[in-house]
């Protein structure tokens, strides 16, 4: 979406959002939401499911988040990354985010 297709006045915005929902080794594990805001970079905010039998560890801090989580990128020691060129990109860098959060909280031996 190079050129914006509807008009709009200034500080009015329509954008796209995409849903996703994300398995964690065949457990439902979190919900992504893509932000996709034209002539913007992408984005994401993610929901981790509670889970007491898994990952009861979990810092409540963190079962929320966006792609703009300094301090989750610091603590997963990960390079920031705020936003994203391509929908791929913001997904993979979710999955990454999430995937270790929950391998650094998991109290259960998951198959």
């Amino acid at each position: 979406m190079s050129t914006y297709p509807y008009t709009h006045e200034e500080g009015s915005l329509l954008y796209q959002v995409e849903n996703y929902k994300f398995r964690y080794k065949g457990i439902l594990a979190a919900s992504i939401e893509l932000i996709i805001v034209p002539g913007e970079r992408i984005g994401f905010n993610y929901e981790i499911e509670e889970n007491n039998q898994h990952w009861p560890e979990l810092p409540s801090k963190y079962y929320k988040g966006s792609s703009n989580s300094q301090e989750v990128y610091e603590a997963l020691q990960m390079n920031f990354g705020g936003m994203f060129d391509t929908k791929e990109e913001a997904l993979q860098n979710a999955i990454y985010m999430i995937e270790g959060l929950l391998n650094k909280y998991i109290t259960a031996d998951i198959s």
